[in-house]
């Protein structure tokens, strides 16, 4: 995003954005454009829009991808901010392994894992009770945009192993 009242970002204007990314060869040889994608998802279900960057862990491709600054996450429990999931729809490829986990979370699961997890913690309530049902909200959309990748592009490998194969 550009925080610039009437200027956007370049993908937020070119939907094909992701063919540029894809081309370039930090993206286009390792797991680095599927971490971007996974870190997109787990944006997406904590309401998370304010993510500027993320960091590596050493200069391999392979290199541990790092999420910093989850700060501003939890915010409107009402407001589904469907733009963090632009590398997911605009590129169409996530980890299998990825989908099987949001499948498990559906009708519900993860707000009732998190519910138990979170009411152990010393300063429990931690989330507002509202962040709950968003949370389940955002696993269906989420899920509808996978959907919609498999749909829209037949013969296209959406779903992809480990190695991004």
């Amino acid at each position: 995003r550009t925080y610039v009242t009437g200027k956007l970002a370049q993908w937020e204007k070119d939907p094909n954005y992701c063919t540029a990314v894809q081309a370039s060869h930090i993206y286009s040889q390792g797991p680095r454009l599927l971490d971007l994608i996974d870190t997109a998802i787990f944006d997406f279900l904590i309401g998370n829009a304010d993510r500027h960057r993320y960091e590596t862990l050493g200069n391999q491709m392979e290199s541990v991808f790092l999420m910093l600054d989850n700060g501003k996450s939890f915010g409107n429990p009402f407001h589904d901010e469907i733009s963090i999931l632009a590398p997911l729809y605009q590129c169409c490829i996530v980890r299998d392994e990825t989908y099987k986990r949001l499948l498990t979370l559906k009708k519900g699961v993860l707000s009732k894992v998190l519910r138990q997890v979170l009411k152990q913690d010393p300063i429990s309530p931690i989330l507002a009770e509202q962040h709950y049902p968003a949370l389940d909200r955002r696993v269906t959309i989420a899920l509808e945009k996978i959907q919609t990748c498999i749909d829209k592009v037949p013969g296209k490998t959406v779903l992809v192993g480990k190695k991004g194969s």
